[in-house]
């Protein structure tokens, strides 16, 4: 036992991934693994989603009560409400502008690799494309704002949970020293979270072995082989955007050494990929950027928050690659007035799908109908989509903690030796 905690939590998760792998292969009936052994394959596959699910809903159990406590704690933090708006202006600065980078990268690499050219033999043999209609201006202003708040952090609605957080802490940073009490119950809550959070993430590697087994038992091999190109290009593209850009920002404008940066994000990339979920992977992703980055609690609150509901990088790629995907694979030709159509679509699709479960595929009609391209896409593409999905949740993770790295070299609450050692300095002697 002390061998496997001596190693470092990353590695034991992408060891578990890799014997998942394996796992799930052994699973599959075509390799007589399972008819050799008498196993049931389907049982033994329910079995593994229902503990991958556990560990998921137990990460996931965390991130809304997280989210209302670190954000309320970092707004009364500021100590005063300039601050607060210097900072989400900092914030709205990266995020959007690298939206719009992002979905453009993803044009570039669908027409210098053509995924979609020559696969034209592909059948739409998946579950039919389900029906999917973009907020009305409305309704996304009823998601925002909640009626009832607590029913909003019942559900888990992120971007109800965000403002209610945002104005609550307003409201106690308004009250002064009478607020004094309740603002420092939710920063000792704040604290017992993220010590939760350490305690469940021991049971990661256990959680990532079986999601992988259930993804490769159930899938196989053919999806990733019939839309092979595709997935290249999207994890290409992911590899491109968080080690060249996310890491040129970090070296050339932050003239941060970009090493520890990786070396500290390592977890929440490794649970993000097993788990697919930015807002599951954020009390993880709030951990690592305080004890591995040198981040201010408060400025890994507020920005990493923001970030898992807002900032969709790997999603805006994703949507517009997918799409110039689709116009190669159905032969429609597209110019340059409506590839700049399809660079706002997806940016402003991955917007709008970071708050509603799904939203990615709720929102590939209006990105495709900006290029004229048959929703029959979406049912050829369904099959793999969790293997892409894996890749672009890394790369929206790491979105939240480059951002949260400036905004908080920006306003002096990074400490430059932790970030560069990945642990805290030690307390002088007294």
């Amino acid at each position: 036992m002390k061998f496997w905690t001596a190693i470092p939590l990353w590695a034991r998760i992408l060891l578990a991934m890799a014997l998942g792998v394996a796992a799930g292969f052994a699973l599959r009936p075509e390799n007589g693994v399972v008819s050799a052994l008498g196993l049931d394959a389907k049982a033994w596959s329910d079995t593994l989603k229902l503990i991958g699910d556990a560990f998921v809903r137990l990460i996931r159990m965390l991130a809304v009560p997280l989210i209302f406590v670190s954000v309320t704690a970092a707004v009364v933090s500021m100590g005063d409400l300039a601050k607060l708006g210097k900072s989400g202006a900092r914030v709205a600065a990266l995020y959007i502008p690298s939206g719009f980078l992002a979905a453009a990268l993803g044009i570039g690499l669908a027409l210098l690799l053509q995924p979609g050219v020559g696969a034209q033999t592909f059948t739409v043999d998946a579950p039919p494309a389900p029906p999917a209609e973009a907020p009305t201006a409305r309704q996304f202003i009823e998601q925002i704002i909640p009626a009832n708040p607590v029913q909003a952090l019942a559900n888990g609605d992120m971007l109800s949970v965000i403002l209610f957080s945002l104005l609550f802490g307003v409201g106690l940073l308004g009250a002064g020293a009478a607020s004094k009490p309740a603002a420092d119950a939710i920063e000792g809550a704040a604290s017992a979270f993220m010590k939760l959070t350490g305690y469940i993430m021991e049971l990661a590697p256990i959680g990532a072995f079986a999601l992988m087994a259930w993804v490769v038992a159930v899938m196989g091999a053919e999806a990733l082989v019939r839309l092979s190109a595709l997935v290249a290009c999207v994890y290409l593209g992911c590899f491109i955007y968080g080690v060249i850009v996310y890491g040129g920002f970090i070296r050339l404008v932050l003239n941060l050494p970009v090493l520890p940066y990786f070396r500290g994000m390592a977890e929440p990339m490794a649970v993000a990929y097993a788990t697919a979920s930015s807002n599951a992977t954020l009390p993880v992703t709030m951990r690592a950027m305080t004890e591995k980055l040198g981040i201010s609690k408060r400025m890994s609150a507020f920005v990493a928050s923001l970030g898992a509901t807002v900032n969709m990088d790997g999603t805006a790629m994703y949507l517009a690659l997918l799409t110039v995907f689709g116009a190669q694979l159905f032969n429609i030709p597209l110019d340059w007035p409506q590839y700049a159509g399809i660079v706002i679509a997806a940016t402003l699709g991955a917007i709008g799908a970071a708050g509603i479960p799904g939203g990615s595929v709720i929102f590939m009609p209006i990105v495709f109908a900006s290029a004229g391209v048959p929703l029959e896409l979406i049912a050829i593409v369904l099959g793999a989509d969790r293997l892409m999905d894996m890749a672009r949740t890394v790369l929206n993770v790491l979105g939240d903690s480059v951002a949260a790295v400036a905004v908080a070299k920006w306003e002096g609450e990074l400490d430059l030796a932790h970030y560069k050692t990945g642990t805290a300095p030690a307390l002088a002697p007294t």
